[in-house]
């Protein structure tokens, strides 16, 4: 009995020598990323401890880290620039990818995800944007359906039936309110991204860059019609203009009824509309934009942010078993939404019933996923050009602001924008 035990004992500390020695030859792994946007780390945090508890065979690290939007930018392409210091991953917010594309930064720096996407490129919508010749460098965080938020309780009150189907319901809507001592919706009349604007003329299958790099027309007119729409409307009293969309004076104009509508994607709501007037729940609703012409396009896009795998990481492929992970199943597409109101880009999670049947309480328990998957649905495409950003810059200078100041004619407006922004693409 004696020799049965010690054998027992002997038996059971083989055993816990083996599991101690194991567990000290995993393989220790630290995942590190960059975004602009906390949300990101907190659902990247929440699928992290997921996706390690399905690779035991390594000790994983995360270190994610959220850096305020301007200085992100410079950071990341100065660790580039200097080979250490970066992440595995970056989260490049889509008006800063054409930062990526001078140089063949993007080329240099980061990796091809094609070939790691392989087939599965057809199940998701939204490649383009970070795309650069032909090779895709980033997945895509959400779908940015642009979509018509409104205050329901003072449009009943201005007698106005809802949904608004056309833009020209949408003038009378605003005529209505403005009666009233409101106004329909704020447009930003300058800033980094001229969103109005370019929400506007996407909606009309406009592109400021094609898929060739090309520019736009100088005399496109439906970029004519959306200028004229913004400038129209300030000058009646029906939109109302703001320096910028972010700042406390618009926010205050939504605090205080002045502005009861706007026309935004979906991060504007979890983002900027219930943080910023939490009290006004129950009192608004979403609904598809209205269409230019019977039949036409009901949505649009604004926003994005692209994660980015850098040639720097240890262990790319482990990084992109993560980021599919995370990004690239259904079962995550829909959590996303479910935890964040980012919508999917898997074109299987946007019909799902868990996105179309998503009430929201702040809107008084509207179906909101069912809107925004009818948006979804009719997306524009997108595309890049390493000359983007100062595209902006130009659009907002030359036709934007003055054409909303009425000190120009959209036409001489938009003239103006693409000479400037052809002289600085040569």
């Amino acid at each position: 009995m004696k020799k049965i035990t010690t054998l027992m004992l002997a038996i059971l500390m083989t055993v816990i020598l083996l599991g101690v020695n194991g567990a000290s030859t995993k393989e220790e792994i630290t995942i590190s990323m960059w975004t602009h946007d906390n949300l990101y780390v907190e659902f990247f945090t929440r699928r992290g401890e997921e996706w390690a508890a399905m690779h035991p065979e390594y000790k994983i690290n995360f270190e994610f880290t959220q850096i305020p939007y301007n200085q992100l930018w410079p950071k990341i392409l100065t660790a580039l620039a200097a080979g250490k210091g970066v992440p595995d991953l970056i989260g490049i917010e889509i008006n800063a990818f054409s930062r990526f594309m001078k140089g063949d930064i993007a080329e240099k720096t980061l990796v091809d995800l094609t070939p790691l996407i392989g087939e599965e490129r057809d199940k998701f919508l939204r490649w383009e944007p970070y795309m650069y010749k032909g090779k895709i460098y980033g997945v895509e965080s959400a779908l940015c359906p642009v979509v018509l938020y409104y205050r329901k309780s003072v449009f009943d009150e201005a007698g106005i039936a809802t949904p608004l189907e056309t833009w020209e319901d949408f003038i009378e809507a605003g005529r209505k309110l403005k009666e009233k001592g409101h106004y329909i919706a704020a447009v930003e009349s300058s800033g980094d991204a001229p969103h109005h604007f370019l929400a506007l003329y996407y909606q009309q299958d406009g592109v400021l860059f094609d898929s060739e790099g090309n520019l736009m027309a100088e005399d496109d007119p439906r970029a004519i019609r959306a200028l004229r729409f913004l400038q129209e409307g300030v000058q009646e009293g029906i939109l109302w203009p703001t320096s910028s969309y972010y700042d406390a004076p618009h926010f205050a104009a939504l605090k205080e009824g002045k502005v009861v509508g706007n026309y935004m994607p979906d991060w504007w709501s979890v983002y900027y509309q219930k943080p910023q007037v939490p009290e006004q729940a129950g009192e608004w609703r979403i609904q598809l934009l209205p269409a230019w012409e019977e039949g036409g396009r009901r949505s649009s896009t604004a926003g994005g942010t692209g994660f980015a795998i850098t040639k720097y990481s240890k262990n790319p492929e482990l990084v992109f078993d993560f980021l599919h992970y995370t990004y690239m199943t259904k079962e995550n597409q829909i959590k996303r939404f479910l935890e964040l109101q980012y919508f999917p880009t898997m074109i299987e999670a946007i019909t799902d019933p868990q996105i179309t049947e998503f009430s929201d309480p702040y809107y008084g328990n509207q179906k909101i996923g069912k809107v925004f998957s009818e948006a979804a649905l009719q997306i524009p495409v997108q595309w890049q050009s390493p000359y983007w950003s100062e595209a902006m810059q130009a659009l907002y200078k030359e036709a934007v602001t003055p054409v909303i100041a009425g000190q120009k004619t959209p036409e001489q407006g938009l003239k103006d924008a693409i000479s400037k922004i052809r002289s600085l693409m040569k």
